[in-house]
């Protein structure tokens, strides 16, 4: 196979789409409503990408000669590009804290690489000691993070951004909307003092308690614990193979 060349991330120094998998003794975490999405956002942008078989048979070999406990599956997918990796993930066990950020942000709702832009968001949010960053359209609407998508516990209703706001169509976001019960709707800035909770939604994280917005201090209570519970029953490993 031919070597790639790739970033500071590991990504290959090209442009395309990619998908993040979470693994678990080496079977991925909702492997195929991943390739659904790349398949759409193939589509849409005009790449073409290798069939459905060859894809497969990839992430069978990558994970076989790539064992990990918990592992972080990446596949890279551009013109004439087609890149697997499987590496060890260490697992957030602390709840996540979150700044602002300062500027609007546009969001895409395909998952693309280079992604040095969505990189540079952490870092700033690490260099003010926080773990990521909430972000917001040109109406002042929350959005999601640099990497994740959003759930925020308001007036006893767990609720996610729309995908019209600007945002990722996440893996984990479409099942808690899906099976868990959180609805969508826009979410106003002027809001965030009515959040009692929320999580970060992410295909690595799966669910991750957020414990402050700033300087504001959040709930992880019953609530948080049964949406957790019940997005992870509904985001389990299942072999490929």
């Amino acid at each position: 196979m031919t070597a790639i060349d790739l970033d500071s991330y590991g990504f290959p120094k090209s442009s395309g789409i990619f998908e993040t998998i979470k693994t678990v003794d080496g079977a991925p975490i909702a492997l195929g409503r991943h390739m659904r999405r790349a398949v759409e956002s193939a589509l849409e942008l005009g790449i073409g990408i290798p069939s459905e078989e060859f894809i497969r048979s990839e992430v069978i070999r990558t994970l076989s000669e790539n064992p990990h406990a918990i592992g972080r599956l990446r596949i890279c997918l551009g013109q004439n590009l087609f890149h697997i990796t499987h590496d060890s993930y260490a697992e957030n066990t602390e709840p996540a804290r979150l700044n602002f950020y300062s500027q609007t942000v546009i969001g895409s709702i395909h998952k693309m690489f280079p992604y040095d832009d969505r990189f540079a968001l952490i870092e700033a949010a690490n260099d003010e000691g926080y773990n990521d960053c909430v972000l917001f359209n040109d109406k002042n609407e929350i959005t999601e993070t640099a990497t994740a998508n959003l759930a925020f516990l308001i007036a006893d209703q767990w609720v996610t951004p729309p995908i019209t706001a600007g945002i990722l169509p996440g893996v984990v976001r479409a099942i808690a909307i899906e099976e868990c019960g959180v609805k969508v709707r826009p979410i106003h800035i002027s809001e965030i003092p009515e959040v009692e909770s929320a999580f970060m939604l992410s295909s690595l994280r799966i669910a991750q308690p957020i414990s402050h917005i700033g300087d504001m201090k959040l709930k992880i209570g019953d609530a948080s614990r049964d949406l957790e519970e019940l997005i992870r029953s509904h985001s389990q490993p299942v072999s490929v193979g």
